[in-house]
């Protein structure tokens, strides 16, 4: 049966069809996931929170509520760290655990994109269809450092991408998509909790309604009760699973649970607020907004088309959550690609030859000046030239002594040298600038974790300074630590790095001979009151990513 494109064009492409080969999209997705995900331990951050998290869960069998450190994460749903835990189980022989755990999200983000690609093959009338979106989505700047950590938004960011496919399908196969659907939207429940169903549900009612309003002539059966009901009856039944085992191992916590959900939710407008979101959007979601834009108004005659209904859907959600509820930080912006994505494939290679050619050699130029910049840097630290440079480098990260490492010279030059031999044989085609900026972007990342891995996770990484506190508790015969300022990244390192417990500082507190005091950026370090005799103090980083650590030991 003939299928009508659910986005009609009508201009002609302005470049000769280029069909870029299935083997090395596949190729470019892994080069782009798999460094920074392997080779290195937790980072401070989100990494550092959710790998200890999932380790908890694997460690102690406790599957229904994640804890951290023995203590409930209430803001968390849990579907991330589930899987964290399985990747755990399986790989952990194989794999350093925290290494094992993180391909959770390399796993979830990899059938994201797919996901995604194949909505775009089913809204999309283009020869290329999926290829723009996939392209698009590995150049997206905000995406490339929560792609390369253990992060739950990218658990959520892959389930709402699966809802997009089976919404995208729902005209084509209503019953199986309805199941897929309903199957996806539970899921971004478990990921996001009732952010999840806000994000999800919205984008199945507007599907329906769009795919109910089929125009006169099309062929296809209207769509009937019997074709959705069993996927929202799979929905409640899958999303009311966990809140019912929940409440029948312990109803407080999910009371509290329930609870702090509904304090995400609570919307918070001010000025202040939404510049800083807005500012932080434009970078994050570079280059799709520009050509999302574009397409809005280039083909606003066509908005009531499911080609543009369900993405519109999908982004006035996800912006709606983000301006109103979300925290102010780059991880919760995600929710904003996929819609923007889908927006931007179905008019990439409609764009005029003007913007198309500035999308591209701009690029071109931007990346190959930061692969530049980063080898310039790499000698600075390394060869000691340039001087200038040099110095301010070395004053980033004091104390870090730099070694040459022949495999990652090795490595990074290849990449190098792929991206010269593209920029001289890749012809010109409607999709050159998406294929450009996933090029560049795997070309940046690549670079920084081959060059400058040793000095990122010297900088980033716990496992130093918990060593060394391990070791002055057992020399003071002390089973706990007392945290002076410490936050969820601190407890995570404790629960993660060692077997010490932490409990929170208070003068009257006698449990404890150790103190550790903690300050980032440029607060100031407090001192315990009390007689505490300080050991040793460590600065790491400079101005806003600075962390200072002094540990005390009780006076006897």
């Amino acid at each position: 049966m003939f299928k009508q494109p659910a986005i009609e064009f009508t201009t002609m492409p302005l470049a000769r069809p280029v069909r870029l080969p299935g083997w090395a999209l596949m190729l470019l997705v892994l080069v782009y996931l798999l460094p920074g995900n392997l080779g290195h331990g937790p980072w401070r951050g989100d990494d550092l929170i959710n790998i200890a998290a999932s380790a908890e869960m694997l460690r102690s069998g406790s599957w229904l509520m994640p804890h951290l450190a023995g203590t409930p994460v209430f803001d968390a749903s849990p579907l991330h760290y589930w899987l964290g835990a399985l990747f755990g189980g399986l790989l952990g022989w194989l794999l350093p655990l925290h290494d094992a755990i993180r391909l959770a999200s390399v796993t979830a983000l990899f059938g994201g994109l797919w996901a995604l690609q194949q909505a775009a093959r089913e809204l999309l009338p283009q020869d290329d269809k999926g290829h723009a979106a996939l392209l698009l989505s590995l150049g997206t700047l905000g995406l490339v450092v929560h792609a390369h950590e253990s992060q739950a938004q990218i658990t959520l960011l892959a389930s709402l991408c699966g809802m997009l496919w089976a919404c995208a399908r729902m005209a084509r196969q209503a019953r199986s998509s309805g199941l897929m659907a309903g199957a996806f939207c539970a899921a971004c429940f478990l990921a996001g909790g009732l952010a999840g169903l806000w994000l999800s549900v919205p984008m199945w009612l507007a599907t329906l309604w769009s795919v109910r309003r089929r125009p006169r002539g099309d062929s296809r059966a209207p769509l009937r009760s019997g074709d959705y009901l069993p996927g929202a009856l799979l929905a409640l039944l899958l999303i009311s699973a966990w809140p019912l085992l929940l409440y029948l191992r312990d109803p407080l916590l999910l009371d509290v649970w329930w609870h702090q959900q509904w304090l995400n939710l609570n919307p918070q407008f001010n000025g202040k607020r939404l510049s800083t979101l807005f500012g932080l959007l434009s970078w994050f979601a570079w280059p799709l907004w520009p050509v999302a834009a574009w397409a809005l108004w280039h083909r606003r005659a066509q908005l009531g088309q499911l080609g543009f209904v369900l993405p519109l859907t999908a982004l006035l959600c996800a912006l709606s959550l983000i301006l109103s509820s979300a925290a102010s930080r780059p991880a919760s912006i995600l929710p904003v690609l996929p819609g923007l994505v889908l927006l931007a494939a179905g008019e990439l290679s409609r764009l005029r030859r003007g913007a198309s050619n500035w999308l591209n050699w701009f690029g071109i130029i931007t990346f190959s000046l930061l692969g530049i910049f980063i080898w310039f840097a790499w000698s600075a630290l390394h060869l000691g030239w340039p001087v200038a440079m040099g110095r301010n480098v070395t004053r980033l990260a004091p104390g870090f002594l730099a070694q040459i490492s022949v495999w990652s010279i090795c490595v990074a030059t290849a990449l190098s040298a792929m991206w010269l031999l593209a920029i001289w044989r890749v012809p010109r085609f409607a999709l050159r600038g998406a294929l450009f900026w996933a090029l560049g972007v795997t070309l940046t990342w690549g670079l920084l974790t081959t060059l400058w891995l040793d000095w990122f996770d010297y900088d980033r990484n716990y496992a130093p300074i918990m060593a060394r506190i391990s070791r002055d508790a057992a020399s003071q015969q002390s089973g706990c630590v007392l945290g002076l300022g410490t936050g969820a990244t601190q407890l995570a390192a404790f629960d993660y790095f060692t077997k010490l417990s932490v409990f929170s500082y208070s003068s009257k507190d006698e449990r404890c001979n150790l103190v550790l005091s903690y300050a980032s950026a440029r607060n100031k370090l407090r001192a315990p009151d009390g007689d505490w005799q300080l050991l040793w103090r460590v600065e790491k980083g400079r101005g806003r990513i600075q962390e200072q650590f002094a540990l005390y030991r009780r006076e006897r």
